[in-house]
């Protein structure tokens, strides 16, 4: 998933290995383990020419990333993701993707870019060559022939052109998805470890879904950046001019114009201020270095030192995803998730059962998502909303 993510935010990684686009995400800590993504046509596995790849990669972007994130989240849910599928209507995932917020933007044109969006996501292959495990204990050994990364059945509805023969004013898009054949090798032979890191990209999806891209799109590209980075950056600490460098589009100059204009410099960190507020308010745990100087944080009232935006550019902050994903990144230092859970509270004599109202109402007194309880259950988020 996350390498995955990768090879759509970042375009520019693409290379042109012997006529064929490749991207290629290398293990650091093993250089023969390695994960890689080609292009396709629909349907099929054939790896497309570079030119005709090019095309279908420069559909790529923050729209098949908010996509795939979606796709994500409802493959968390499935008992066996690689052998069934589900279906989303075109209006369910354009509300997922916070577009139903545009105004300015007619329901038939959004159909078409999420259909636009499901073709790019249907091209993309994806081979893994993946060994885990000490060399003097049992190891966990991943080959996957090349697959698609999603199966994706697009189904549309509206006005047919009679001079081009396409479909025009779509009204109506249904998805029926499958992830791809790549899973069963990962999820059913890596066993309950690799459904646990499901489960926790799965969260992590739902989080960053509900930033509005609209309104906060800075806020979206670090939640984003952060979710790639969470499985290899496991300590959390980050200088700010780190963040910015990844996640502005035009990162130099707009560095330039905020060092030279007061009010881009306003802006920029108005904007940075808004982003970290967003993911607090999203159950993300930001902790603000000693030299993170009080006057810049978030919803600080006190003047701004003079040459603030170097000042902030250099300080230290740690940002770490919602629980339970701190703990499920333990794996991480060796350590099993199974190994630290609570042991079960043996039940009393007069102990009162609770119905499934009672454990829904508590859990949205407490402000819970039904996969926040589950996580901290050690249990799928099916099983709670079950309950």
């Amino acid at each position: 998933f996350i390498s995955s993510l990768e090879s759509q935010l970042r375009k520019d990684l693409w290379r042109d290995r012997d006529g064929i686009a490749v991207f290629s995400k290398i293990a650091k800590s093993n250089p023969q383990n390695y994960i890689e993504h080609y292009i396709s046509t629909p349907g099929d596995v054939t790896t497309l020419p570079w030119d005709a790849a090019e095309k279908i990669i420069n559909n790529f972007g923050f729209n098949t990333v908010k996509l795939q994130l979606i796709l994500a989240a409802h493959a968390m849910n499935q008992e066996e993701p690689w052998s069934g599928s589900f279906t989303l209507s075109g209006e369910d995932v354009i509300k997922n993707l916070g577009w139903n917020n545009r105004k300015d933007i007619p329901l038939n044109q959004k159909l078409s870019e999420l259909a636009s969006c499901a073709f790019a996501l249907d091209c993309l292959l994806v081979k893994v060559e993946w060994k885990e495990g000490q060399i003097s204990r049992r190891k966990t050994q991943v080959t996957v022939q090349t697959s698609r990364m999603w199966n994706i059945s697009i189904s549309a509805t509206g006005q047919k052109s009679l001079l081009t023969g396409k479909i025009e004013n779509l009204e109506k898009v249904e998805l029926q998805v499958q992830p791809g054949l790549w899973t069963k090798g990962f999820l059913n032979r890596g066993g309950a470890k690799a459904k646990e890191a499901l489960h926790q990209f799965g969260y992590l999806a739902q989080s960053v879904l509900r930033i509005d891209p609209y309104h906060n799109e800075l806020a979206l590209r670090l939640a984003l950046h952060l979710t790639v980075e969470s499985r290899i950056h496991t300590s959390g600490e980050y200088k700010v001019k780190t963040l910015l460098k990844s996640l502005l589009v035009g990162y130099h100059t707009k560095l330039e114009q905020a060092l030279q204009d007061r009010y881009k410099a306003r802006d920029l960190v108005d904007q940075w201020n808004e982003a970290l507020k967003t993911l607090i308010r999203l159950g993300w745990t930001i902790e603000f270095d000693q030299n993170y100087p009080e006057s810049l944080r978030p919803d600080s009232d006190t003047r701004k030192p003079k040459g603030y935006i170097n000042i902030l550019l250099d300080s230290k902050l740690t940002i770490r995803p919602p629980e339970p994903i701190p703990e499920l990144l333990e794996w991480k230092k060796g350590k099993k998730f199974s190994d630290r859970r609570k042991p079960k509270a043996q039940l009393s004599a007069d102990a009162i059962p609770l119905t499934g109202e009672q454990v829904k109402e508590a859990r949205k007194s407490r402000g819970w998502s039904q996969a926040k309880l589950a996580g901290m259950l050690g249990v799928s988020q099916q099983l709670i909303s079950h309950i």
